[in-house]
């Protein structure tokens, strides 16, 4: 995980050197909407085989109904794109080609999900890493031949990106739903009844709020950021914000993906009335956050300025209190993700949303005080991770019932 994410940056650094900050912009906008369309729309749906997987029961059934749900997923994700294309198509600089990349990747995020949720729920992690490090790997090659290639724009390496996630799990789904069937399982008192595609969207439900709401703090507040630039002529700038934004949240490319990962192992801690041990683990993790924030945020502040431009090229140059507020915001962010799949692990996936909910609320609030479009991406980012995190601790501590890992369908 930690190579795939060494790997992506890398990537991101290439495409970055290949375009200028203006076609940067275009092509930052649509990487913050692929992670919205692709994690936000999709990964409910892996994080709910992840939780159901282990539990007996007829995975046949599970894995049909998933395949089922997904296409479900897919419509709701081109209906929502469809309703948001003004403002898409003004923050991908009216690119056409962009947009049609966007609709593709939605179709092929749900095959992805679907192979990183089965293998997450059989315990096959090492499989799991490697699939994203070879999806890696596989944009990094398209990547370094574009760069190679006069002429290649945005739209160029946003169907690459489209390829590669293709390339990468499409061939995947058909041997990894075998070895789910086949799969034993640790012992469990748990049974669970047939899955139906209807009762699992309906579980679903909740986490799709949730992770939508994530995915439009996470990745939907750059896209905001360069829509409303745009408007004031600051595009360049916009572009320098993104690059900085997307090398200072480089944790949360190994943390976001790994997020559904730790959910059956909490699920199985909980289901034997482990919950202290699960408290004991939020506590410290609370605690290193802390440390990490107390020593990251004067480093951002110090050298995060020279590693931008050395990374990304002289054309990029950006403040040390922009990256501060970042780097704070980014180690709030990992703190929200971690408390809510406690949340998930529980089956309270209205929690899940609630935090979410609280989270981008609280972003919107800020962007709309702060004076700027890009110290106010900053600053609501971390006012949002910071709240949505202080939320879901409140709601877990003031929980008394008894987890509802048993899911209704």
């Amino acid at each position: 995980m930690l190579l795939s994410g060494i790997v992506v940056n890398v990537y991101l650094a290439v495409v970055a050197r290949a375009l200028s900050p203006v076609e940067y912009a275009t092509f930052g906008s649509f990487w913050a909407l692929a992670l919205v369309l692709g994690f936000g729309a999709f990964l409910p749906l892996e994080q709910e085989l992840a939780r159901r997987l282990p539990i007996p029961g007829d995975r046949r059934a599970l894995l049909r109904a998933a395949s089922g749900a997904a296409g479900v997923l897919t419509a709701i994700a081109l209906v929502v794109l469809g309703g948001a294309l003004p403002i898409l198509y003004r923050a991908l600089d009216d690119h056409v080609s962009v947009l049609l990349a966007l609709v593709a990747l939605s179709v092929v995020s749900a095959a992805q999900f679907l192979v990183r949720g089965t293998l997450i729920g059989t315990d096959r992690l090492v499989r799991h890493a490697a699939v994203m490090v070879l999806d890696s790997l596989i944009r990094l090659a398209l990547a370094v031949g574009l760069f190679f290639v006069q002429g290649a724009d945005a739209a160029a390496f946003c169907w690459a990106l489209v390829l590669a996630i293709a390339l990468a799990h499409v061939p995947q789904l058909p041997g990894a739903w075998r070895r789910a069937v086949a799969w034993s399982s640790p012992p469990s008192a748990w049974r669970v009844p047939g899955a139906t595609v209807r009762g699992l969207v309906r579980d679903a439900l909740p986490l799709l709020v949730g992770s939508a709401c994530a995915q439009l703090l996470l990745n939907g507040l750059p896209v905001l950021v360069v829509a409303q630039a745009a408007d004031g002529g600051e595009t360049a700038a916009a572009g320098v914000f993104v690059a900085a934004f997307t090398l200072a949240r480089a944790p949360l490319s190994m943390v976001v993906p790994l997020q559904s990962a730790v959910v059956p192992t909490l699920t199985r801690l909980i289901a034997a009335g482990r919950r202290r041990e699960v408290l004991v683990l939020l506590v410290k993790g609370t605690a290193v956050l802390g440390a990490l924030a107390a020593i990251g945020a004067p480093l951002a502040w110090w050298i995060g300025p020279r590693l931008v431009s050395l990374i990304f090229g002289d054309a990029y140059a950006i403040g040390g209190l922009d990256l501060a507020i970042i780097v704070l915001g980014v180690l709030a962010h990992v703190g929200l993700v971690v408390v809510t799949q406690v949340h998930v692990a529980r089956g309270r996936h209205r929690d899940v949303a609630l935090s979410w909910i609280a989270a981008l609320l609280a972003a919107g609030v800020a962007f709309w005080l702060v004076p700027g479009a890009i110290l106010g991406g900053e600053v609501a980012f971390a006012v949002g991770s910071a709240v949505g995190a202080g939320v879901s601790a409140l709601i877990l501590a003031a929980s008394r019932r008894r987890p509802e890992t048993r899911s209704e369908t």
